[in-house]
């Protein structure tokens, strides 16, 4: 044999045994079962998401003791890293509406994809999993747009006028009327101008508890108006107590506010925005005012009402400290001694 087809033959017979003890190590390495412990999620999903819907709807954590191959057992691992979903309709999870309960080893002992990997579950910590599979129920809904403390000229157009709103079925049942709220905030706007403003779609406050099993379809619309006048509202955190009285009334009466009347706190207030902004750039100071000769006057310690407000022109009180009760104030009023001299105003 001429050494060039010699030293070829060499090659060629070394690259076979090679690949023979390659594919023998390959084959004893998957064939050797080993244990380990591997953490990951699985995340629960509805048979139909059209008509159910199952909790909790977010991952759940757990850890898995595993046999297998070192290669069935890092394809198990990667399933869990990733978040393996399990569905409910099978793999163990019943699809009747109402709360269940399943034990997890169970679960993915019998998933397909875990069959897969070749790797046997052991044990899974937690050991159960209680969820819960209830009914969702869809409907048109007409948009309702909300333009507070404003005024418009002409008709408000919603476009879409219709969405699709789907949610569960005892949140249904929990409210009347279903509407879908379109609030716009006209503070910003400039009167006299028509107006095209996309919006986010609301749900009534009533559904909060079910938010994240609540979908409108779709979740946006843009409407359009021309917008008159709009107001804004401020919550004045304190609005002193003033007291006015004649000369007359002075000379008859000692008058002094009982500590903690000083001031109104927490008071609502509406009006135009250049109105407001007044308040709070402190251009103009409001005052509750207590008019001593347009009240009975009783001896002692008693409360009086707010005779009037002083605020800028077209502003208005809407309520004082969460209450609409009138808003009064606690005075001490003593016959004054005819010998002692009127304090100064």
């Amino acid at each position: 044999m001429k050494p060039a087809a010699k030293w070829r033959s060499e090659v060629m017979n070394a690259i076979a045994a090679a690949i023979i003890a390659l594919l023998i190590w390959a084959y004893a390495n998957d064939r050797t079962r080993e244990t380990a412990s591997v953490a990951g999620t699985v995340r629960l999903a509805p048979a139909d998401p059209r008509v159910q819907f199952v909790e909790p709807s977010t991952a759940v954590s757990l850890a898995v003791e595993v046999r297998g191959s070192r290669r069935a057992i890092e394809a198990f691992e990667d399933l869990l890293r990733t978040g393996l979903p399990l569905a409910t309709g099978g793999d163990g999870l019943s699809a009747e509406p109402g709360t269940h309960a399943a034990s997890l080893r169970e679960v993915l002992a019998v998933n397909p994809t875990v069959v897969a990997t070749g790797a046997e579950v052991m044990r899974v910590r937690p050991e159960s999993l209680r969820f819960e599979v209830g009914s969702l129920v869809t409907e048109q809904v007409p948009i309702a747009v909300v333009l507070p403390n404003s005024a418009v000229r002409g008709e408000i157009f919603a476009d879409p006028q219709v969405v699709t709103v789907t949610l569960p079925e005892a949140a249904r049942k929990s409210i009347g009327a279903l509407s879908v709220d379109a609030s716009i905030d006209t503070k910003n706007l400039e009167a006299g101008k028509p107006q095209q403003i996309d919006v986010e779609l609301r749900l009534p406050n009533a559904l909060d508890r079910w938010k994240e099993l609540c979908r409108i379809v779709p979740p946006r619309a843009r409407i359009s108006f021309e917008l008159l006048a709009s107001s804004s509202e401020y919550t004045a955190p304190s609005i002193a107590v003033r007291i006015t009285l004649s000369p007359q009334t002075a000379n008859r009466w000692d008058v002094a506010l009982a500590p903690g009347s000083e001031s109104m706190n927490d008071v609502l207030l509406t009006g135009s925005r250049s109105a407001i902004e007044s308040i709070t750039t402190g251009a103009f100071t409001p005052a509750a005012v207590i008019d001593l000769d347009e009240t009975q006057i009783k001896i002692g310690t008693a409360d009086y009402p707010v005779t009037f407000w002083r605020l800028p022109e077209g502003v208005t009180i809407v309520k004082k400290s969460g209450s609409a009760a009138p808003a009064v104030a606690t005075l001490r009023i003593m016959p004054r001694d005819p010998a002692t001299p009127t304090a100064p105003k």
